[in-house]
């Protein structure tokens, strides 16, 4: 196999974890979405459950959280709300990839920190950041994927971040 067949082969096999990924954040999303965690409330009830029934997250993390988010949740929620899906459509059908990519991985980060220290078992979100972040990597949307076409139809983007 030579080298272009074998990095697309690879990229073929990553589209297989970029989907899960999106996926997973497809389904965390309508979950949230029917839960109502996306309004002021639901965020603030959210930090809550997390900081207290779970004991998660640092002090630095709590400080963090409740000097940024928690003083204007509503606003959070909504950028939540829409973050959330397009990660999980841009993961899922291989557009911007490498942008979806790094969303995921902060995203998922973010997760690892917030429930580190609690009860949560927080290696499941260690394992969705190195995921995510391969995804990132490796332009896996050219596999499968969105990026493909853009790729056919516009090029090499000038913009490493797009596809």
């Amino acid at each position: 196999m030579n080298a272009e067949n074998e990095a697309k082969y690879l990229r073929s096999i990553i589209a297989i974890l970029r989907v899960t990924l999106g996926i997973i954040l497809l389904v965390t999303w309508y979950d949230n979405f029917t839960k109502g965690l996306y309004t002021a409330d639901g965020i603030t009830g959210l930090f809550g459950w997390i900081f207290g029934e779970v004991g998660g997250g640092s002090d630095a993390y709590r400080a963090v959280i409740n000097s940024t988010i928690l003083q204007a949740p509503g606003l959070f929620a909504g950028f939540q709300l829409v973050a959330e899906l397009l990660l999980g459509l841009g993961l899922t059908f291989g557009g911007l990839t490498t942008l979806a990519g790094w969303g995921a991985t902060f995203f998922f980060l973010n997760l690892f920190f917030a429930y580190q220290g609690g009860s949560e078992w927080i290696w499941t979100y260690v394992l969705l950041t190195a995921g995510a972040l391969v995804v990132a990597l490796t332009k896996s949307g050219r596999a499968f994927g969105l990026d493909q076409i853009l790729l056919n139809t516009m090029g090499e983007p000038k913009n490493r971040w797009l596809w």
